[in-house]
This record gives structure tokens, sequence and C-alpha cells, in this order.
């Protein structure tokens, strides 16, 4: 019996695992920061570099997702943002208070197109932007801690070879020759190459001139007619120019070259989802990049659903033994309370 009854609870556990990782919160904004490359870029530069800038190690995507969905403005982003900035900045005495001046400086000195701080006396304040301009400010720092490379490369504990991983390379391909990835969060991300800019269109040429006749009133109409259609082109044509015009200059350049990042998997049923959707494909590079997966990515995913169920597992243990001790501490106290008015009543009696 208690084999038994161990192997349901293991059963339910693993149902209950699988009922986590499909309530994963798939609100707009968590779908939305997944799919900045800025997000993933900070993350996996947290996982390489975040010990020699002095970033809390054992904080991962979970918690940094979690501190972007706060409703309030989160001090840990704040945290990162300084610890950065120290990194950058020549500047001694950096603190919370003068974080947002000495962060405007440096985008004006080094990315003034990409300044959210603004040009007023007193800059924007960094806990008023909304999660994915944070995201941006955060990443543009990290970047920034890199252009000192040999301070950097002096304060990692890898060697000079081993520092050749931190490039990270494809993971493979699709049909539609996207490129996959799996970074240090081990999820899966894909990148589409930016499109081919469209090719211009053919100006429409211009009518031939007819031949002059005598002036008649027909001639004539038929001049200003011609005349006032080569206006309308004319005119078709530069509000055409100033249309194009108008949409490079609201186009905005997030930096990534026009090309489009998204994350397809983030839990092992994700993963089997992505899988089983090319299981059937008979093109060589996704038959490939299935295989890679499988033998690669897999694995260790299959750990950390084991780590987690065993965490669950412990929990759930942990919680029984607590409302095993709180019935019994009940009972005892109710045993003494019976006890008690017993002796109370005997004593009355008597």
């Amino acid at each position: 019996m208690p084999a038994r009854k161990r192997a349901r609870q293991e059963a339910e556990t693993d149902n209950s695992i699988a009922a986590v990782e499909k309530a994963q919160p798939q609100n707009e904004t968590l779908v939305r920061l997944r799919n900045m490359w800025q997000f993933a870029a900070l993350m996996q530069y947290m996982y390489l570099f975040g010990k020699p800038v002095k970033i809390d190690p054992e904080f991962d995507m979970e918690d940094l997702e979690h501190e972007c969905l706060r409703p309030e403005s989160s001090e840990k982003l704040a945290e990162i943002g300084l610890t950065l900035l120290k990194f950058v900045s020549s500047h001694r005495g950096l603190n919370f208070d003068n974080f947002d001046e000495y962060t405007r400086r440096q985008f004006v000195a080094k990315a003034p197109q990409r300044n959210p701080y603004g040009t007023d006396e007193i800059p924007n304040k960094f806990a008023d932007f909304d999660v994915f301009t944070k995201i941006r400010v955060l990443h543009q720092l990290s970047t920034w801690t890199l252009w000192n490379a040999e301070r950097m490369r002096g304060l990692m504990e890898e060697k000079d070879n081993e520092q050749t991983q931190w490039r990270i390379e494809e993971l493979g391909w699709d049909s539609q020759d996207r490129s996959y990835f799996v970074l240090d969060d081990d999820r899966l991300y894909r990148r589409t190459d930016a499109p081919l800019p469209p090719a211009p269109a053919p100006r429409p040429k211009a009518k031939a001139k007819s031949r002059k006749s005598r002036g008649s009133r027909a001639s004539k109409r038929i001049k200003l007619d011609t005349s006032a259609q080569e206006s309308e082109v004319e005119g078709e044509e530069q509000e055409t120019t100033e249309v194009e015009v108008k949409n490079d200059e609201t186009t905005e350049d997030d930096g990534f070259g026009g090309m489009k990042w998204e994350c397809i998997a983030v839990t092992y049923e994700d993963y089997t989802i992505f899988l089983e959707s090319l299981r059937k494909s008979r093109d060589p590079n996704e038959k490939a990049l299935v295989k890679r997966i499988n033998e690669q990515i897999m694995p260790t995913l299959e750990k950390r659903v084991e780590a987690q169920r065993q965490k669950m597992l412990k929990k759930q243990r942990e919680l029984e033994n607590l409302q095993k001790m709180a019935t019994a501490k009940r009972s005892s106290r109710l045993a003494g309370k019976a006890e008690q008015r017993k002796a109370e009543e005997e004593a009355a009696e008597a």
C-alpha cells in the first residue's frame, strides 16, 4: 500500500509539473519581453559576466522576468543598472540619487540617438520608464562594459582558450533558413534575417509630345490636358516620395539590423511541441536541427524537470509533516483540555 500510494503521489506530481508548465503566464508584456533580443542578450551577459561585475550569480531568467512583471518599479532592475554604471563610468560616488544623471551622460557621449533620458535640465527617471525601455537601458550599459575588453578579461576566471566559448553559434536552421539558438537559459530562440529591400518602382515614362500643328482649339485642348496629366503624375511621384521618407523616419532602429528575434520554447513541453511540428519534415536542415535538440538539449531539460519534480515532492512531504505535527499538537491540546475539564468536574462533585 505505501509503495502504491507513493507511486500515485509521484504521478500526481508529474501532472502538476505539466500543469505548471502549461500555466506559464502568457500575458502580452511577458511575450513581448521574451521576443526582445536585448532581453535575451542581457540575461546571457549576466550568465557570462555577472560575477566579474558583481551581479548576483543566483539571479536567473525567471528572476529577471519576475522583476519585469512587478506592478511597481523594480528596485532590483535599478540595482543592476547602478552596478553596470559603476563599471562603465569613471565617476566615483555613484548612487541611486545620481544614477539617472550619470547614465544620461553616458548616452549623450556614446549613443545620443538612443538617449531615453531627454535633454531637459532634470533627466527622465529610470523608475518612470516602461519595462521595455528599462531593458534597453540595461542592455546598453552591459554592452559598454565590454568596451574595455582587457579589464573584463582580467576579471574572468576562465583561461584564454575557455573564453572562446563566449561566442554563441547557431544550433541549426529550418526550411526557411531561419537560425535557431539555445542560450545559457536553455530556451530556444529563432532569428529571422531582415527582408531584402523592395526594388524601386519604375518611374512612369512621360508621354511623347505630339507634333506641332497649326494653332487650333482642339490642339490647344490636347496640349492643356497632357500638361495636366504630367502635373498629376509628378504630384503623385512627389507624394509617394514624401510617404517613403516619412516611413523611413518613423521606422525605429532597435540595433538588430532589421532582423526578427523570437522565443520559441521555454519549457520541456514547449520543446516537445516544437519537435513534433518538425517530426515529418524531409528538409535536411530541419532533420539536423531535431537531432541536435534531442541529443544536446532535451537531456538537460529532462534533468531540470526531474530536479523540479523532486523539489515539489520534498515540499509536499514537508507540508504533510507539518500537517501531521499540527494535528498531533491539536489532539494533545484537546486531550489536555478534556482532562482538565474532567478534573474540574470531579473537584466540583467532591
